[in-house]
């Protein structure tokens, strides 16, 4: 007798809450334009409401985001991660967790497809939400995982709002997938010309980064890469971990040399660097001062191909490395997608089915820009 009650008060429940459910959507959704984030990233979801103050993204596409498994069976839904159960029912109405009716609809249908609270959803898998009223934007994070400051993302959404609203595409334009940025590491030497070769062939451009000792004896290579409109940033003048990283004066001495050597050679400024081994764990708060002062850019990358481990039969795996890499970060968010690549013959083996893969997949590849630098380094440093 008692359970048939409780069901009866859950279905009246149940009633009122679609009762109200279907007054408040249908007055109070707008169009205007808002935004996720997850840690240091933009979400890009095909669609976002706003329903009664809440932040609504589609079911199937923030789970993909977040890793949360779905299964759906005769009009239910079924939400379960790390011990909860959430199920949406769509005949009754009722959106339950763990068993017990909720309050309120933090998951809606509409025109077929299933919303669901970004607020609520993330909450419940174990992340915390900061609203970011200015900018109509939520970001999702997690303590437990590197992020940049609250301070210095809000400075990452104003560039990105910034960015959006200057480079609105015409009707004429054909909107590309993301911007990938590939980078070549610790040239010149012989394959840094078979890799301009073959960048100059498919008609895309890069961007090298040099070291100092190397450059004094590649002076044709070096005019070469500079013709054919690539950028070219320092990377040190030694490589040398031990001499890099003995101080903050060596350090800096390092890019400084570095960027200098570059002026020299081509005529262009070298403000834009990348550190040896990348920014973590060797630079230190003063040697990330000196960058500041002195100027400079820092840019580490999204993507590793680790072809440095392979051998010249093993550049399949580069390949793969880098699809993977790429279509991890583009899924994640991520629009301006940094490669990392070095000079070296398994890479240029493996490059040419690299580019046509980009280009096939609708993927812009582009040089660096220093009058649109992007914020890219593993310090979250927006100064760099």
């Amino acid at each position: 007798m008692v359970s048939v009650i409780k069901n009866i008060l859950i279905i009246l429940v149940a009633i009122f809450l679609s009762f109200i459910h279907c007054t408040a959507t249908g007055q109070a959704s707008t169009s205007a334009t808002y935004h996720v984030g997850l840690s240091d990233k933009i979400l890009d979801f095909s669609d976002i409401k706003f329903i009664d103050e809440d932040t609504k993204v589609p079911l199937e596409e923030i789970a993909a985001y977040l890793d949360i498994p779905i299964e759906q069976e005769k009009g239910i839904t079924y939400i379960r991660k790390n011990g909860i159960e959430i199920i949406f029912n769509e005949n009754s109405k009722i959106i339950s967790k763990n068993g017990a009716p909720l309050d309120w609809y933090p998951i809606v249908k509409i025109n077929g497809k299933l919303f669901i609270s970004v607020n609520f959803i993330a909450t419940e898998m174990g992340y915390k939400v900061h609203d970011f009223q200015k900018q109509k934007t939520q970001r999702i994070y997690r303590d437990d995982y590197g992020h940049m400051s609250h301070e210095n993302y809000e400075v990452f959404l104003n560039q990105f709002l910034n960015k959006q609203t200057s480079t609105l595409p015409t009707k004429t334009e054909v909107k590309s997938k993301a911007n990938i940025y590939l980078t070549f590491d610790d040239g010149p030497n012989r394959y840094t010309g078979i890799n301009n070769s073959i960048l100059k062939k498919y008609n895309v451009h890069a961007t090298f980064f040099f070291v100092g000792n190397y450059m004094k004896k590649n002076k044709p290579i070096i005019d070469a890469v500079v013709k054919d409109g690539h950028y070219i940033g320092t990377h040190s003048m030694t490589h040398d971990k031990e001499k890099v990283y003995k101080s903050s004066k060596s350090f800096i001495d390092e890019m400084n040399e570095g960027a200098k050597l570059i002026k020299q050679m081509t005529g262009n400024e070298a403000k834009l660097v990348r550190v040896p081994y990348g920014s973590k764990p060797d630079l230190t708060v003063t040697m990330q001062s000196e960058l500041i002062k002195k100027g400079y850019k820092l840019w580490d990358w999204d993507v590793d191909s680790r072809d440095w481990k392979y051998t010249d039969k093993e550049a399949d795996q580069i390949v793969k490395n880098v699809k993977a890499g790429i279509e991890k970060s583009y899924k994640s968010g991520d629009r301006d997608i940094i490669v990392l690549l070095h000079d070296r013959s398994q890479t240029t083996k493996a490059l040419p089915q690299i580019i046509e893969w980009l280009q096939k997949e609708g993927y812009t590849l582009k040089t660096y820009e220093p009058e649109h630098h992007i914020v890219k380094n593993f310090l979250h440093d927006t100064s760099l």
